[in-house]
């Protein structure tokens, strides 16, 4: 379900490599709960599914609040662009810090701002996506 992989002193890598939905969402959301550090350190919520859910996005509104709570940086990165299209559909791109790379949701963590695409309609949304700038 998840693996943790340390990013650095200050940060805490989770890979999450199953679709979330009702079945399992209990189970991932204690395992994270249980890996997430607390007390300044910064989290990347790796999704490796091209598959975002409902229940993913609840799951993940809610570690960003205990997140919050604990004192520590929550961010997502979401390698496939379906998955972080489900995010910027919703609006919740910019609230759940999400990047398309694990380095680039990191970025975000420290304060670094993702650029928003320009208004070309020939320009495909998710080109620039995971790219943030400090």
């Amino acid at each position: 379900m998840t693996s943790p992989e340390r990013g650095g002193p200050h940060l805490t890598v989770l890979e999450l490599h199953d679709v979330i939905d009702l079945c399992n969402e209990s189970a991932v959301e204690h395992d994270l709960r249980l890996l997430m550090p607390g007390g300044g350190m910064s989290v990347v919520i790796d999704i490796r599914t091209p598959l975002v859910t409902v229940s993913a996005v609840n799951l993940l509104l809610r570690l960003g609040r205990t997140a919050q709570a604990r004192g520590t940086t929550l961010a997502v990165s979401a390698h496939h662009p379906s998955a972080r299209r489900v995010f910027r559909i919703t609006g919740l791109s910019r609230a759940l810090r999400v990047a398309a790379t694990p380095s680039g949701a990191a970025a975000l963590t420290r304060g670094c701002a993702i650029p928003v695409p320009d208004a070309d309609p020939a320009r495909r949304p998710d080109r620039n996506e995971g790219a943030p700038s400090c």
